[in-house]
């Protein structure tokens, strides 16, 4: 076994950054061609929508600093840190990138062929909500957990999937390609309701626990001088309170779509 050197007992401070060739070349082909696109393949009739190019690059950015930032290295020392890491790539970072893609450049990335039955497939509400939370909770049972953490190969998979399964699992939240919208505002909803419950529950399981979950934490070395139970209840916080932050916003906006929608309909019903 190939131990996970990246990071036990290494410095954590503004200036350890740890800038991965295959990482920073992902990221800059996902920002310049996005920039390409926008700058050259936009149709006249598409206006141009600032907000939406903030968001995306706001997205990027916050994956980058999961991946690269100091956060990085204090996640192996920190489970708490580990969970920002965790939440900011799978809660966090997609929402903002699919809000940021405008429906006709998803309709050019995906076309008509196998990438746009993947999506059709991997996107539906149902499947993309059981590998959303199945991913979260397989990844932080003790034994995958420690894994990861062991084996470089293995951490990245996890970082990948976590990002993956995050896209799907927001897709039907954001529904970017109108093709590919299935719930109306009323069923995401009841979607983000009932999604809520599995992280939740794993939440509060790590906050409410009174031995430390993963052994890697409590002998390995000890950032700030934490100790390791105090650690695990603030890496459950993160993950009940950052993680359904997040749903709770994207709740309330589309609670305030559906209202209106609701009030739209209304006026169309009754006369005037």
């Amino acid at each position: 076994m190939t131990p996970l050197l990246l990071h036990a007992g290494g410095r954590v401070a503004w200036d350890t950054w740890e800038l991965d060739p295959s990482l920073i070349a992902g990221l800059f082909i996902a920002v310049t061609a996005y920039t390409y696109a926008l700058l050259t393949q936009r149709p006249p009739s598409e206006r141009s929508e600032p907000l939406r190019t903030v968001a995306y690059f706001i997205g990027v950015a916050l994956i980058f600093l999961a991946l690269a930032s100091p956060l990085d290295i204090g996640s192996e020392q920190l489970l708490s840190l580990h969970m920002l890491q965790h939440v900011m790539l799978a809660s966090v970072g997609p929402p903002l990138v699919l809000l940021g893609l405008p429906a006709w450049l998803v309709r050019r990335m995906l076309g008509r062929g196998f990438l746009f039955r993947l999506a059709a497939a991997v996107t539906q509400p149902l499947p993309a909500a059981i590998a959303f939370s199945l991913n979260m909770w397989l990844w932080h049972a003790p034994p995958a957990y420690e894994l990861a953490l062991n084996h470089l190969g293995v951490h990245i998979f996890q970082h990948v999937l976590f990002l993956a399964t995050g896209l799907a699992f927001w897709w039907p939240v954001i529904a970017p390609l109108p093709e590919l919208s299935r719930i109306g505002a009323g069923g995401r909803l009841l979607y983000l309701f009932i999604t809520g419950f599995p992280m939740g529950i794993l939440a509060l399981l790590l906050l409410s626990s009174n031995t430390v979950v993963y052994g890697f934490y409590a002998t390995g070395p000890r950032l700030w001088g934490v100790d390791p139970l105090t650690d695990q209840q603030v890496a459950g916080v993160i993950m009940g309170g950052l993680g359904e932050i997040t749903s709770f916003i994207a709740f309330s906006l589309l609670f305030w779509r559906f209202l209106g929608d609701a009030d739209a309909e209304i006026e169309t019903v009754l006369p005037t």
